[in-house]
């Protein structure tokens, strides 16, 4: 764009020699020079030459420079470069920059199907490993060292265990030694964040991002509680273990225990129907003696599994609940043809 009032004039003539095309040229000195409006380019410093809007370009610098529309480019790192807003490279790289760290991180986390972090308490910096439970067993998929306690784990469905099962809840099972672990149950996306005890995972461990961990975590509670009490129990037992009269009443008390988790575990399935954690309760045991007997309650577990084919028809767990009832069946049934 051709800037005309900022260019010097040419050949040494006025401004009003280039506009005024009738007159000639006042002379200096004469009133008429010092009244005509249009006049010689008046001197640098000068009033004048401050209001005078038509001068020659301003120097860089200025003040005047700082606020005409019409000038050379900004140097780089003046306040008039930050908010120019034509000048984009410096906010494109920005852009850019950040752009990139957004896809790097939705790339990182893409493949991520469960996170599973936490603190265990007196842990110090001790080994943990992850187990991936299924049909066949145990599947150890991870490790790490715990950090002063601290450890993260993330589950990529990378891995074709994981690929294969992570439309359904999946069970994991960590470990900081062979009698020292805990189990929980994860679906894809959920986050579980654990805190535990060192001493005793399972008796100490609190959950939270998941249901079906949640409620898991809720059944060995209960089960720590029967627990805790059954063996108050035995103590007693065994120091009367000559005295009849204090046996039976012990072995009373330890039936009205059992019974009564035997009931808590009842609602808890009869509250959770469409929960996996569900199949937990009903294999729940202690001392390697379940609470739910396998032939007597099989119509426990036959509800169960209807309940969960509709939800997790593809799951393998449920599969092989399926599998189960049917070996109980087919079972009984031969027992009850064979002569007796």
């Amino acid at each position: 764009m051709n800037n005309t009032f900022l260019e010097q004039p040419r050949r040494g003539k006025t401004r009003e020699a280039q506009i005024t095309p009738h007159k000639a040229k006042p002379q200096c000195g004469t009133r008429e020079a010092q009244i005509t409006p249009h006049k010689a380019k008046p001197q640098c410093g000068t009033r004048e030459a401050q209001i005078t809007p038509h001068k020659a370009k301003p120097q860089c610098g200025a003040r005047e420079a700082q606020i005409t529309p019409h000038k050379a480019k900004p140097q780089c790192g003046t306040r008039e470069a930050q908010i120019t807003p034509y000048k984009r490279s410096a906010v494109w790289g920005h852009l850019l920059l950040l752009i990139a760290a957004l896809v790097f991180a939705a790339c990182g986390n893409r493949h991520v199907s469960v996170k599973i972090s936490g603190d265990i308490q007196d842990g110090g910096n001790a080994k943990l490993l992850l187990a991936l439970v299924t049909a066949d067993g145990l599947n150890f998929i991870d490790s790490t060292n715990l950090k002063n306690g601290h450890f993260e784990f993330k589950v990529s469905s990378d891995n074709e265990l994981i690929k294969e099962r992570e439309e359904a809840p999946m069970m994991f099972q960590l470990f900081l030694s062979d009698n020292n672990s805990l189990a929980t149950m994860a679906k894809k996306g959920e986050k579980l964040k654990i805190t535990a005890d060192a001493k005793d995972l399972t008796q100490t461990y609190r959950i939270s991002g998941g249901e079906e961990a949640v409620l898991m975590q809720q059944l060995d509670s209960s089960l720590t509680v029967f627990v805790t009490e059954a063996n108050k129990l035995y103590e007693v037992y065994q120091k009367n273990i000559e005295n009849d009269s204090v046996r039976g009443d012990i072995e009373t008390k330890y039936m009205n225990l059992l019974f009564k988790h035997r009931e808590y575990l009842e609602k808890f399935i009869a509250d959770h129907p469409n929960n996996m954690a569900s199949y937990i309760a009903f294999f729940q045991s202690y001392n390697r003696r379940n609470f739910f007997d396998i032939y007597q309650d099989l119509n426990v577990l036959k509800k169960i599994n209807t309940n969960m084919s509709k939800i997790y028809p593809e799951s393998e767990y449920v599969k092989t609940m399926i599998h189960i009832v049917e070996m109980v069946e087919t079972r009984q049934s031969d027992e009850q043809s064979t002569p007796k």
